[in-house]
């Protein structure tokens, strides 16, 4: 066989990641996205930064097999949010905070489990990311392993479907007015930054040739950079969120960002 003198095959029309992709919060899968942050312009990014440092031991005269070591990982996922929502707004600041425009609900009968439903709605929406308390059948379920949120719209995405007869309860804050975000003292109060850390941020990418999408994660995200808006004639303002992965404080081996190829 010839060697080639090009990377061009048969199956490189099939391999191509095209278009911007979209962007989701608190993603499990397609059954259960969590929140699509919306429409974008000038397209969104992965950034991966793994800084290796070289150790030089005596006797060598160049780099050496085995001789590294990672010291620092920084996965980042940048949005360029055309359309603005109060919410991605708070979410570009980190630690910010509604001081006024939102309402408390409090034990809402959001519906009825018959064993086969998945998503149920909440009455208000948008709701608050990280403010609902969800139970089923009097026990409470975490986010993230038990249901996903569409906060945009309201809705709990459960994982599994409630049994036939639970309750389902939800307390949470939506926003119900003209929204004044703000900043505060992280030590006021209940306001921290640890509050504004979302489960995950996820690029869903198209790949062709293949059905399902590519997914690229980043966990423990938190929008950790400056936060500008521009606004000009005869154009529209494009806000830049950018997420930055962190490291679980109960797992500090695993990588916070992960890349799914899909098999088909």
């Amino acid at each position: 066989m010839a060697v080639v003198k090009h990377g061009v095959s048969t199956d490189t029309p099939d391999r191509l990641l095209i278009d911007s992709g979209a962007v989701y919060l608190g993603f499990h899968d397609a059954d259960s996205p969590g929140t699509l942050l919306g429409a974008t312009r000038g397209g969104n990014s992965f950034e991966l930064t793994r800084t290796i440092r070289r150790i030089d031991p005596d006797g060598a005269r160049g780099p050496v097999k085995g001789f590294r070591r990672v010291e620092e990982v920084v996965a980042v996922i940048k949005a360029n949010m055309l359309e603005l929502t109060a919410e991605n707004l708070r979410r570009a600041i980190a630690g910010a905070y509604y001081s006024s425009g939102t309402t408390l609900v409090e034990n809402e009968a959001v519906g009825t489990g018959d064993g086969v439903t998945t998503k149920f709605s909440l009455a208000h929406s948008p709701v608050v990311e990280n403010s609902e308390t969800v139970t089923v059948a009097a026990v409470e379920k975490t986010r993230g392993t038990d249901y996903a949120m569409d906060y945009a719209n309201g809705q709990i995405q459960f994982f599994v479907a409630p049994a036939n007869t639970a309750a389902i309860v939800a307390t949470y804050t939506y926003v119900s007015a003209a929204a004044v975000i703000a900043g505060r003292e992280v030590s006021e109060g209940t306001a921290t930054i640890f509050d504004s850390y979302i489960d995950n941020v996820v690029i869903v990418g198209t790949l062709t040739g293949k059905t399902n999408p590519v997914i690229v994660k980043i966990t423990n995200a938190l929008c950790d950079a400056g936060f500008s808006i521009a606004m000009a004639p005869k154009d529209e303002s494009v806000i830049e969120l950018t997420f930055t992965g962190h490291y679980a404080n109960t797992d500090l081996a695993t990588e916070p960002w992960s890349v799914i190829y899909p098999a088909a």
